[in-house]
């Protein structure tokens, strides 16, 4: 089975569907296609083989453009569960760990959006056992193109996966240097890691691997999180992480 995330904006209902499929002996694969994506999974390669050292400090960035639809954003789940959840995702996935508390801000600058009583701007702070702190910045709109980055420091150096562009062509004249802006949106920003996210459920499929990269744990851990990074918001203080598995 694959799914697009979340399965569920009810837990229960998530875990449910991840043990109906145990009990027949079936995958389930939920979506989370920055895993997938070549620029991060170099990142994480990065990281995980001491090319920084410790790491101490993540930072992603995760702006959309366009702004989706309030129909759509009606029944999304809030930037939260939608959006941030990715950079959740991606965070735990690059530091192999879990946090133990967040903290969350969220505003507002699009009256529709408010009206549906969701986020359209949010900060976001995770704290880890070891001392590593991961920030998030989301927004639901960036005029000037998809924006997709992460930013991770350790105490002998940095790595940087910054936006990617259409083109490397860059023009210089007496004006300066352009190039081409960021990709328009997330379904050509992400092309190959969809494309080998399908690669891999179709390896699960024939028997290629019996691993999926995303588990039970991982989407249930994910949704944790970003229960608690949303509770934060809602009454401004630091919320314990409860509940993973």
């Amino acid at each position: 089975m694959f799914c697009e995330k979340p399965i569920s904006l009810n837990l229960d209902e998530s875990d449910e569907c991840y043990n109906l499929a145990k009990s027949k002996g079936l995958f389930l694969l939920v979506a989370f296609q920055r895993r997938y994506d070549p620029t991060f999974v170099k990142l994480k390669e990065v990281v995980e083989e001491g090319g920084i050292g410790t790491l101490q400090k993540v930072r992603t960035v995760s702006r959309d453009n366009p702004v989706p639809s309030i129909e759509y954003l009606k029944t999304s789940g809030g930037i939260y569960h939608d959006c941030l959840s990715h950079d959740i995702d991606l965070i735990r996935w690059v530091t192999c760990m879990e946090p133990i508390e967040v903290f969350s801000y969220g505003t507002n600058f699009i009256d529709e959006i408010k009206g549906i009583d969701d986020f359209d701007n949010v900060d976001c702070l995770l704290k880890f056992e070891n001392g590593i702190i991961a920030n998030i910045d989301v927004s639901r709109k960036a005029v000037y193109g998809y924006d997709q980055r992460i930013t991770c420091l350790g105490d002998k150096g940095i790595v940087t996966a910054n936006n990617e562009h259409p083109t490397s062509v860059v023009v210089g004249t007496i004006d300066g240097f352009t190039y081409d802006p960021n990709h328009y949106s997330f379904p050509t920003r992400y092309n190959k890691a969809y494309t080998f996210e399908i690669e891999h459920y179709l390896d699960l499929l024939l028997g290629v691997t019996d691993t999926p990269k995303l588990t039970h744990r991982d989407v249930h851990n994910n949704a944790i999180i970003a229960h608690a990074l949303e509770h934060s918001a809602r009454i401004g203080k630091p919320v314990k992480i409860e509940g993973l598995i």
